[in-house]
C-alpha cells in the first residue's frame, strides 16, 4: 500500500515537471501510442499523446496509458493526465528528475497526512463518546452518582448477608474514590460512615472489617471535613474497640492506620484520644505483643505527633486557638507520666537481639527515644548498654561504608549519650 502511495506522489511530482517532447518532423506512426478505453502498456520509446491518463509502476518499470474517461474522480490518485507537450516549456532533460529535497518532501507530505487522518480517526470528542454510548442506552456517570449507587448497592448486600466478595469489591471502589477529597465529602454526604463504615466493622469477616479499616483512613486523610464528622459520630472509640478486639494482625495494623489518619494535623481528635485512654491501649500491645510491623507504626506515629505539637507552637503563622488545642494535649508529658521509656527500652532490645541490621527500625526508635524525651540515660542502665552496642556497631560500618545513612545512625546514638558524657567531663 505504502509502496503505491509512495509512487503515485513521486509520479505526480515527475508529471507537474513532465513534457512530452515531440518531433514535428517524423512521419513515423509505428512510434505512437495508439490509446483505447482500456490500460495498455506503453512500449518503450513510444510517443504519449496528449490528453491520456498515465500510471507508471516504479517497482517493475512499467507505463500504461488510456483514453480519459468522463466518470473520472479526484479519488483517482494513482493516474495523472500527461500535460500537453505545446504548453510545456521544458526542454532540459535533466527536468525529468527529481532532486532528493524534492523526495524528502513527498515524503513527509505523506507521513504527516497519514498521522493526522490516524489522529482524527483515533481520537473524538466527549460529545461524540457521549452520543456514541446513547445509542447503546449507556450513559457516562459522575463520581457522585457512582458513589451513590456503591452505597445503596452496598446496604442491600448488608442487609441480606449475602455475597461477601462483592461487598469487599465495592468497599475497595469506594476506598479508591474517596481519595480525592470532593468525594470524601461526598461519601460524608451520603451517610457512608453511618451506614457503612462503622456497621462493617462489627462484622464477622476479617476482609470486610480489614477493608472498611482502610476505606476509613483514606476518607479522613488531609481532609478537615471528614475528620471532624468521624470525631463527632464517635470514630475514636470505635478504631480503639477495633483495635482492641480483634486479635488479627492486619486488622490491628489497619486500625493503626486509620487513627493515624484521623489524628494527624487535628489535635482535637488527638485528645479525644488520650481522653479515651488510647495510651492505655498503646502500652497494652506495646507488652504484649510480637508484631514488630505493629509495634513500630505506633512509636512511629508517637513521634511524628510530638514533631507535630512541636512545630505547631514555633510556627508564628499559627492562630492562637490552634496553639491552644496542641498545648491542650501536651502529648509528651502524659507520655512521661505513664512511664513510657520501659517500652522503648525493651522494643530497642528487641530489635537488636532479633535483627540488629533492621536500620529502620532503629531509626525510628531512637528518634522516638529522643523526641519524646521520657527517658533519663543516666539513671538507665539498659538504655546505656544497647545505645553502646549500637555505637560500636555503626562505628564498624562506617569504616568499610560511606553511605551517610549510617553516620546519621551514629549521631543519633551520640546525642543520646551526650549527658553521660558530660557527667563524666565534670
Amino acid at each position: 500500500m505504502y509502496k503505491i502511495i509512495f509512487g503515485a506522489v513521486l509520479f505526480l511530482t515527475f508529471c507537474s515537471k513532465l513534457c512530452v517532447k515531440c518531433s514535428e518532423n517524423s512521419n513515423d506512426e509505428e512510434d505512437s501510442f495508439v490509446p483505447t478505453h482500456e490500460w495498455q502498456v506503453v512500449k518503450k520509446g513510444q510517443k504519449i499523446p496528449k490528453g491520456l491518463h498515465v500510471r507508471v509502476n516504479f517497482e517493475s518499470g512499467i507505463t500504461e496509458a488510456k483514453l480519459l474517461d468522463e466518470n473520472t474522480t479526484e479519488e483517482t490518485k494513482a493516474v495523472v493526465q500527461v500535460p500537453d507537450a505545446e504548453n510545456s516549456n521544458t526542454k532540459n532533460p535533466a527536468h525529468f528528475k527529481l532532486s532528493q529535497e524534492e523526495l524528502k518532501e513527498a515524503l513527509k507530505n505523506i507521513k504527516s497526512e497519514e498521522i493526522k487522518e490516524e489522529k482524527t480517526q483515533k481520537f473524538r470528542s466527549y460529545e461524540e463518546l457521549k452520543d456514541d454510548l446513547s445509542e447503546l442506552n449507556i450513559s457516562p456517570k459522575t463520581d457522585f452518582e457512582l458513589l451513590k449507587e456503591l452505597v445503596s448497592l452496598h446496604k442491600k448486600l448488608q442487609k441480606s448477608n449475602e455475597n461477601e466478595e462483592l461487598m469487599i469489591s465495592i468497599i475497595e471502589d469506594l476506598e479508591y474514590l474517596v481519595h480525592q477529597i470532593d468525594n470524601a465529602n461526598d461519601f460524608v454526604t451520603l451517610n457512608g460512615f453511618v451506614d457503612i463504615i462503622y456497621p462493617n466493622l462489627n462484622s464477622t469477616s476479617v476482609d470486610i472489617k480489614s477493608g472498611t479499616l482502610k476505606l476509613f483512613g483514606s476518607s479522613v486523610q488531609n481532609n478537615a471535613k471528614v475528620q471532624i464528622h468521624a470525631l463527632e459520630t464517635g470514630a475514636v472509640g470505635i478504631l480503639l474497640k477495633a483495635l482492641v478486639l480483634n486479635s488479627n494482625h492486619e486488622i490491628k495494623n489497619r486500625a493503626i492506620y486509620a487513627l493515624s489518619s484521623l489524628m494527624r494535623r487535628f489535635p482535637l481528635a488527638q485528645t479525644q484520644f488520650l481522653d479515651s485512654a488510647g495510651l492505655n491501649v498503646f502500652e497494652e500491645l506495646l507488652q504484649k505483643s510480637n508484631n514488630i510491623k505493629l509495634l513500630l507504626k505506633i512509636v512511629t506515629l508517637i513521634h511524628d505527633l510530638i514533631l507535630e505539637h512541636n512545630d505547631a507552637l514555633s510556627d508564628t503563622n499559627n492562630n492562637l486557638e490552634k496553639i491552644k488545642q496542641y498545648n491542650a494535649v501536651n502529648l509528651k508529658r502524659k507520655l512521661k507520666d505513664q512511664n513510657w521509656c520501659p517500652y522503648l527500652v525493651t522494643l530497642l532490645g528487641n530489635i537488636i537481639k532479633v535483627d540488629v541490621s533492621d536500620h529502620d527500625a532503629v531509626e525510628k526508635i531512637l528518634n522516638t527515644i529522643i523526641s519524646s524525651d521520657v527517658c533519663n540515660i543516666l539513671d538507665n542502665l539498659q538504655l546505656q548498654t544497647l545505645v553502646s552496642h549500637l555505637q560500636s556497631y555503626y562505628t564498624d560500618i562506617i569504616q568499610v561504608d560511606d553511605d551517610k545513612y549510617f553516620q546519621q545512625l551514629l549521631d543519633l546514638c551520640n546525642s543520646l549519650v551526650r549527658p553521660l558524657k558530660h557527667k563524666s567531663e565534670l
